[in-house]
């Protein structure tokens, strides 16, 4: 080998060193680049991850809430549907017992309405207030009741009043000749004042605790109920 030859080959090696070096260090950035951006890939990963899941529970307890809206509702609606029905049943009930029980509670209510009525007018006289005295007190069913029930309910009323009343207010009770669009019941008027003693009334005094019971056994939470 000539000399000349000797220093095209060690030119050539040195040159296949300097490439061999900067693939070498081309590759380390390559390597180094790609776990970089591995890296961030997984950062930004995690990061869609995490706020994915965020969203998700987001819908989820939208869902729930939802759902827990829907069927509140579903059960008010049943709930109102049911008493409903309950007390139209019971008045019903009521006006269909036999003679003897719904006269006696009409003459209860109308012996009731005037005892009360009597009260209020003895508190008003014994604080020294204007009191406004009545010359009768009229009595009003509806068209059935009046027929069947109307004289016999005022004279026995009257009877049971007096010894609470005196016999003076007592003979102010008369039956009226008009007639109440009521279901059932009576109204007690004195001068412009009238006392609604009508079924459709006394019920809807009675339904507001029963809607409570009845809200706290539909909205119990499971195992509740018996408590």
């Amino acid at each position: 080998m000539t000399g000349l030859e000797k220093i095209i080959d060690r030119i050539i090696e040195d040159a296949k060193e300097k490439a061999r070096v900067i693939l070498e260090a081309a590759q380390n950035d390559c390597r180094a680049t790609a776990e970089k951006y591995a890296a961030e890939a997984d950062d930004i990963r995690d990061a869609i991850a995490d706020k994915a899941e965020k969203e998700g529970e987001a819908v989820i307890a939208k869902a729930r809430s939802a759902a827990a809206m829907t069927r509140r509702n579903l059960l008010l609606a049943a709930r109102g549907a049911l008493l409903d029905e309950a007390f139209e049943r019971a008045k019903k009930e009521v006006r269909d017992a036999d003679f003897g029980k719904y006269r006696e509670l009409l003459t209860a209510l109308l012996t009731s309405a005037l005892i009360e009525q009597a009260k209020a007018e003895d508190e008003s006289v014994s604080l020294g207030d204007e009191v406004m005295t009545f010359d009768t007190f009229e009595v009003l069913f509806n068209a059935e009741d009046k027929e069947k029930y109307g004289s016999a309910v005022v004279e026995a009323a009257r009877r049971a009043a007096v010894r609470h009343i005196g016999a003076e207010r007592a003979d102010k009770l008369r039956l009226s000749d008009e007639t109440a669009d009521i279901d059932g019941g009576l109204i007690l008027r004195y001068g412009d004042i009238e006392a609604n003693c009508s079924l459709s009334m006394l019920m809807a005094g009675m339904r507001e605790e029963a809607e409570q019971k009845v809200a706290a056994v539909l909205f119990a939470e499971p195992g509740e109920e018996g408590r």
